[in-house]
């Protein structure tokens, strides 16, 4: 990554360690401890990072043209702030799944209410020899031999020349999840394994929440190929993939497109099409709609809260949080003016709107004599 000024420099890592209190946000999904510390690097696999680098990209661009005018803060992106660590990290620690809760096939009849099957959560898409002898035809080819499907099984309305030509998983040749233990002699947080192949690298984890992360990009390529045989894309597709090399199809729209097609999961029924295409790659298609609203939402309230200046304390309970920058150099401090914690400072509320509004008189409010809620706990808060 290359920095061109200092204030840059400093917003590095703004998003490392976040991940928790994004995940907090996220639909009340269950959070587990995390196994790994959010240091300099988060492990995953290249196609993975590129593809949420991209989004990244698209939602939060690099401004220089602001320069000028606002001042060099307001110049860097997401990227340069690592936002994709977020993101995979997030997405790969925000669901934990019980082992007792798992029932292996023909254990039983089927599996009870509470019960989920595991094949629901073992999955592997081999693309190795593609084209060859004994691999795959193309890309779809190996996602219909997933989910034992024929093409005509779709009925997607589509050139079906069009849907293989568009899809790639870029330099993904492998991608395998399976359950860590026996899950049947197991009780307790499950752990599972994951391994991406590509052709020049192999990732290889063992991590305790299910991991999403690389799941959520094969998806995002394979609704990205769709899109493109619906002929939903506004401007040119990049086949050449100069600026995120290891991503598949979606990275080969541009910045615009990639929200557009995002937001066809959300509300363009592309989960219904493909449904049946992209069950085998996640436990739940349905959470496919809140991913996106994640995707599009949660990292911006990390790109402009204090977590540029929380240090190795990121990661702590809030209680045991404390600022390693000084305060005016914090980058949403920087970027937004603001001084940080001051008595009356939030009196100053009516910058946001030009003109701002008119406080009501006290006799209109109407208010109870006793202002005391249930939110307030004795002996915290209530003076200055």
């Amino acid at each position: 990554m290359n920095e061109t000024n200092d204030t840059a420099a400093t917003r590095r890592g703004v998003m490392k360690g976040i991940g928790g209190l994004a995940a907090l946000s996220m639909s009340g999904a269950t959070i587990a401890e995390a196994e790994d510390v959010l240091n300099d690097s988060v492990p995953s696999d290249p196609h993975t990072l590129d593809t949420y680098r991209s989004i990244v990209d698209a939602i939060v661009p690099r401004t220089p043209q602001l320069e000028s005018e606002l001042g060099p803060e307001h110049v860097p992106g997401g990227l340069d702030v690592e936002l994709e660590k977020f993101l995979v990290w997030d997405f790969n620690h925000f669901q934990e799944i019980r082992a007792e809760m798992v029932t292996e096939k023909g254990l039983l009849d089927g599996p009870s209410d509470a019960e989920m099957p595991l094949e629901m959560f073992e999955s592997v898409l081999d693309l190795t020899n593609l084209g060859g002898l004994f691999g795959p035809d193309s890309p779809l080819d190996a996602v219909l031999n997933l989910a034992d499907l024929d093409l005509l099984d779709l009925d997607l309305g589509l050139d079906d020349d069009a849907l293989e030509e568009a899809l790639t998983f870029g330099p993904v040749e492998r991608y395998d999840i399976s359950f860590a233990d026996d899950v049947a002699s197991s009780s307790g947080p499950a752990a599972f394994e994951l391994l991406v192949e590509t052709a020049n690298e192999t990732t290889h984890q063992v991590v305790q929440n299910y991991p999403y992360a690389p799941a959520f990009t094969l998806v995002f390529d394979i609704v990205a190929a769709e899109f493109i045989a619906r002929g939903e894309n506004e401007d040119a597709i990049k086949r050449d993939r100069s600026k995120f090399p290891a991503g598949g199809t979606f990275v080969q729209l541009s910045p615009e497109d990639r929200l557009r097609c995002l937001w066809t999961i959300v509300d363009g029924g592309a989960i219904d099409r493909l449904d049946d295409l992209l069950s085998p790659l996640v436990p739940d298609v349905g959470i496919l709609k809140y991913v996106v609203m994640a995707v599009n939402g949660l990292h911006g309230f990390g790109y402009y809260t204090e977590w540029s200046g929380l240090g190795e304390t990121k990661t702590n309970n809030p209680t045991e949080r404390s600022l390693s920058t000084p305060a005016g150099e914090v980058q949403s401090r920087q970027q937004s003016g603001y001084p940080g914690p001051a008595d009356g400072y939030a009196a100053n509320w009516r910058h946001a709107v030009d003109g701002g509004f008119a406080d009501p008189d006290v006799e209109e409010l109407n208010l109870p004599s006793n202002l005391e809620g249930d939110d307030v706990i004795e002996g915290i808060g209530g003076g200055t």
